[in-house]
């Protein structure tokens, strides 16, 4: 079912977030504390560094090799940092029906030149019956842009075909239209097609300053009845999704937690659950909601807004 991370703020070492951490990005692979499935279908992180040559373009790494076991990304998180990472494990079910299994096919997405980069943690189910009718709202520009085959980069497709400008318009405000007004034709299109089973809609999106996290589902607790003893957990309770703001996420006595004021956030790190079993600190994301974070002057602020459909 996918897990994933997104870091905002002071300069951090990769290795801080996707190994080091009591209940690290990688080690959420394959022993998830809110999560009752492995996620072993591959990794992709995306950095921005505003240091780095062309500091609007992300370093990007992808590869189905197990994390834990990716002699490469251990070495590189080592040595690389970043003031903003988006960090992505992805869990395939045997009978999904994107189940493919590839690198065409790993988070975050971000196609050549675009302004906001995506990683999902959910899935839409019945896609296989929908894909046409999502495919037919994207914008000519951006279909030309899919390679995959996954409900994931339908998804962010979809939401790119929603901006004025995929390639430049990089304001906060915009991509949450952008997301809203994608939900309402995703709804629009299960309801034609007569779909009413649970759809988990956990995204974020990152521009490498701000970021823009959705917590939904479409028709919660809705699941098939057709294989008992078999039905999807996502499908009967809530995707987790938490975040933690202060100074800096560093390890402190011996324990990994957000250090510093939270009224004065110089940093912000959301996941699909927390990177450290102790979770104070750490705030659950509402259901049902956006939330924002907005970089201005070196600090960070985070606010939540209802999501109206």
């Amino acid at each position: 079912m996918c897990r994933f991370l997104l870091y905002a703020g002071r300069r951090v070492r990769l290795d801080e977030l996707l190994y080091r951490p009591s209940s690290s990005l990688v080690r959420q692979a394959y022993d998830p504390q809110e999560l009752g499935m492995l996620n072993l279908g591959g990794f992709g992180v995306a950095a921005w560094d505003p240091a780095s040559p062309s500091p609007e373009t992300p370093w990007l790494y992808r590869s189905t090799v197990l994390p834990s076991f990716d002699d490469n990304l251990r070495h590189l998180a080592r040595k690389l940092e970043a003031t903003c990472v988006l960090a992505h494990v992805r869990g395939i079910a045997l009978d999904a029906e994107d189940g493919d299994f590839g690198p065409h096919n790993l988070h975050p997405f971000l196609y050549p030149g675009y302004a906001w980069s995506m990683a999902h943690n959910g899935f839409i189910r019945g896609f296989a019956a929908i894909r046409q009718d999502i495919v037919a709202c994207f914008a000519p520009e951006v279909a030309a842009q899919v390679r995959g085959t996954t409900d994931s980069e339908a998804f962010y497709a979809l939401v790119m075909s929603q901006l004025e400008d995929p390639l430049r318009d990089r304001d906060p405000d915009a991509l949450v239209g952008a997301l809203v007004r994608a939900l309402r034709l995703l709804r629009r299109i299960r309801a034609a097609r007569g779909l009413s089973l649970s759809t988990s809609m956990n995204v974020v999106f990152t521009n490498g300053r701000d970021a823009v996290v959705l917590r939904f589902v479409f028709d919660f607790g809705c699941y098939p009845l057709d294989k008992p003893g078999q039905i999807d957990p996502a499908a009967i309770r809530y995707l987790s999704l938490w975040y933690t703001l202060g100074d800096r996420f560093r390890e402190d006595a011996g324990t990994w937690r957000m250090t510093g004021d939270s009224a004065a956030a110089a940093s912000v790190l959301v996941a699909s659950e927390p990177l450290t079993l102790d979770r104070a600190g750490w705030t659950e994301v509402p259901e049902y909601s956006i939330l924002t974070v907005r970089a201005t002057d070196g600090a960070h602020t985070v606010s939540t807004t209802p999501v109206d459909l």
